[in-house]
């Protein structure tokens, strides 16, 4: 039986530095109040999204409310998925996002707020949009097999989010992540990594990081891929050449304001597939986890899933 008119919520109540389980009653109250049906789970540890989601979709929910933050998002994401197929190709994600860095919804321009979102849904604004699909390793070996709508790093950037995410969130996102950032910069070295798009080498070298983007922001607001589109059909892969930690440092400035795509050592290519390897460890960040390690391969797949806003 499909619920079409009804939402599910998937809630983490543990986002936003814990203050989304204080917060979503009167967040519910809102949404109730406006004429919308919800139901909603709590989650309770790390993956548990996923199941929830699945779990809804095929008792016949339609249309998912991701509660919390880019996390949150991702594992509610893979649970649309079962066997490497859409459980319900017609189903519909919008995104209450309610975390640390709040990176996805940039792209989207929606405000953060319950406000915001409630206004995304009386627009009705839907549109299908990529979906990431990437192969990685965790800590013991073994292939993972994942889906992302933001961003997969490769580098720094999967250390700086272990870093983040081990630590207390109370500052907010953006300086969370700048401290996090800054930390990790001055104690990253550079990893000898090779990469191919759509099956072409395009670098075997030192570098500081490489970035798979299907949105624009990564790390509480840096626009990386100033031009990345989610309906594309491509990923924007942005790469950061040898640099030492004070230049990194030096522009991070522009790295927020999405203007340094002009340094020296940066560079921007797009691909439907990416493969990078390394003999060295490499750190993942999809989405603002850190599931795993290299060797790693991504590919998009076009205008699979119907998002709002």
């Amino acid at each position: 039986m499909q619920i079409s008119n009804y939402w599910f919520a998937v809630v983490n109540p543990h986002s936003s530095n814990g203050s989304t389980l204080k917060r979503w009653p009167h967040y519910l109250k809102r949404l109730r109040e406006e004429g919308y049906t919800i139901d909603f789970i709590y989650t309770s540890g790390p993956g548990d999204a996923i199941h929830i989601t699945q779990k809804a979709l095929k008792e016949g929910f339609a249309r998912i409310i991701s509660v919390g933050g880019d996390g949150t998002m991702n594992e509610v994401v893979n649970g649309f998925f079962s066997n490497n197929q859409l459980i319900n190709p017609q189903a519909e994600l919008a995104v209450f996002s309610h975390g640390t860095g709040c990176d996805f919804i940039r792209t989207l321009q929606i405000p953060k707020g319950i406000e915001g979102f409630i206004g995304i849904l009386k627009q009705g604004r839907k549109r299908k949009i990529d979906v990431g699909e990437v192969l990685f390793h965790d800590n013991y070996g073994q292939q993972i097999h994942r889906y992302f709508l933001n961003v997969a790093d490769v580098g720094l950037g999967g250390e700086t989010v272990a870093r983040v995410n081990q630590q207390s969130k109370l500052l907010g996102g953006k300086l969370s992540f700048l401290i996090g950032s800054v930390v990790s910069i001055l104690r990253y070295s550079n990893k000898v990594m090779s990469c191919e798009i759509d099956g072409k080498l395009i670098c075997n070298g030192r570098l500081n990081s490489i970035m798979v983007t299907n949105g624009r922001y990564i790390g509480g607001g840096m626009m990386i891929a100033p031009h990345a589109e989610l309906d594309d059909g491509l990923f924007d892969i942005v790469f950061l050449g040898d640099f030492s930690p004070w230049t990194i440092l030096r522009h991070i400035p522009k790295i927020y304001r999405g203007t340094h795509l002009s340094i020296p050592g940066v560079s921007v290519l797009r691909g439907r597939s990416v493969a990078i390897t390394s003999a060295e460890r490499i750190l993942l960040d999809i989405d603002g986890e850190q599931p795993g390690r290299g060797p790693i391969q991504l590919k998009v797949i076009p205008r699979i899933l119907h998002l709002w806003g």
